[in-house]
């Protein structure tokens, strides 16, 4: 297998963002779209997803000290420029904010919900002479497709997810003990590009330990810790400092994070438990991005199965990637390593998503410790049995009946969670 191939492919789902991404997709989208114009729009007409709007609904957009959708395409708007990327509230100041509250207090901005879970952001933006229209799919920077006044520009519908090249890497035609073959034999240099992200993360975890972001679960676990109401030990260094790095960006903290797979919190849970843990365990630095490594090849794998977005709390599946690295760390086979994919998987499975928002830091936290209790469960090979619930045999068969649980079982899941938003 060539290596450089299976790097590129992680490499493309680990990019800086700042702030909860969804929002940050929605502005990127209406920034782009503008852009095409020669004049300033006069109005702009969405159609997104339920889960884009489900997960931009109520979180906080970065230095904006509020929140809502109308609001970060309204920023979109105001900030659009050439160049901008997944970082493009970095630089908001206060009288764009206001301005942009103005602009949809006037109705500048109209939204349709999609019923559907698939990624899907079309943006339409007109003036009294021009009409300019983008649509992102799959991923959250991933214009399709854009045209101005008729003129088609960008036209990626038909290339998009078909035409399989030989140097694309389809992650389902290979199984854990490829991935668990792969973390072993990859030159421990070429990992670098793994530790920047768990860096970046880790810096993120401290900052949102200062003080209380959101609803503060991490600097409330350590206070818990330290009054001896609950133990201070790796377990809670590990829930906090990943709790704490969601507060942080939830709240629209001021820093970017390192995304994995278009997801911030889906990256901080990739990254911090496993790093926490190999701080605690004394781990030497290349194991570390060899398990990071194996990790993020199972989370690929399960994900592409259950989707970019859905109705499943990423962070069960990010969890169970980390799992699976904390065993890597502990010298356990590939069995165990198996094993602790299904010991999650058994046990968080049933975690949905409702929504981007503070208490995602909860559900974060959760999912770290989780991982740890399923990694040294495994590792005592007491691995959940395939007679259990939705556990198969193999680990891979267990991921594609999740993923037929969020595309069959769980299909109406989005719409009755915005029901319920808009209801409140």
């Amino acid at each position: 297998m060539n290596m450089n191939i299976i790097f590129d492919a992680i490499k493309s789902e680990m990019k800086p963002s700042m702030g909860c991404t969804e929002p940050v997709a929605i502005g990127l989208a209406v920034s782009r779209t503008c852009e095409l114009l020669t004049k300033p729009a006069t109005h702009l007409d969405m159609v997104i997803s339920s889960n884009i709007f489900k997960n931009a609904y109520s979180v906080q957009i970065p230095n904006a000290g509020t929140n809502g959708i109308e609001l970060s395409c309204a920023l979109g708007y105001i900030l659009s420029k050439p160049g901008n990327t997944m970082e493009i509230f970095a630089q908001i100041h206060p009288n764009q904010v206001t301005e942009a509250k103005r602009l949809v207090k006037e109705g500048f901005v109209s939204v349709k919900v999609l019923p559907s879970s698939e990624f899907y952001i079309e943006c339409v933006a007109t003036n009294a002479q021009e009409k300019a229209q983008t649509i992102t799919e799959k991923a959250h920077d991933n214009m399709i497709f854009a045209e101005k006044d008729g003129n088609v520009t960008v036209n990626k519908k038909n290339t998009n997810s078909q035409e399989k090249t030989e140097n694309t890497f389809d992650i389902t035609k290979y199984t854990f003990a490829d991935f668990y073959e792969w973390a072993n034999a990859v030159d421990g240099s070429d990992l670098a590009f793994i530790k920047e992200g768990i860096e970046m993360n880790l810096s993120i975890a401290e900052l949102g330990m200062k003080k209380k972001y959101a609803i503060g679960v991490g600097p409330t676990l350590k206070k818990l810790a330290e009054s001896g109401k609950l133990s201070n030990d790796m377990l809670m260094d590990i829930k906090q400092l990943t709790a704490a790095a969601s507060d942080f960006r939830m709240s629209g903290g001021n820093g970017s994070v390192m995304t994995f797979l278009g997801s911030g919190n889906q990256g901080i849970e990739t990254m911090v438990p496993m790093a926490v843990f190999a701080k605690h365990m004394n781990v030497p630095e290349e194991k570390l991005l060899r398990a990071e490594f194996l990790g993020m090849l199972i989370i690929m794998y399960m994900k592409y199965h259950v989707g970019r977005l859905s109705p499943i709390c990423g962070a069960t599946l990010a969890g169970a990637g980390s799992a699976a690295g904390m065993v890597y760390m502990m010298d356990g086979n590939l069995e165990q390593i198996s094993g602790a994919v299904q010991n999650m998987i058994g046990g968080v499975a049933g975690m949905f998503c409702d929504g981007a928002k503070g208490g995602c830091a909860l559900k974060l936290s959760i999912c770290a410790g989780e991982a740890v209790y399923s990694a040294l469960f495994a590792m005592d090979n007491s691995i959940i049995q395939p007679t259990d619930g939705i556990i198969s045999e193999k680990a891979e068969e267990t991921a594609k009946s999740l993923a037929k649980l969020s595309h069959e079982g769980l299909a109406d899941v989005d719409m009755k969670v915005i029901e319920i938003m808009q209801g409140k």
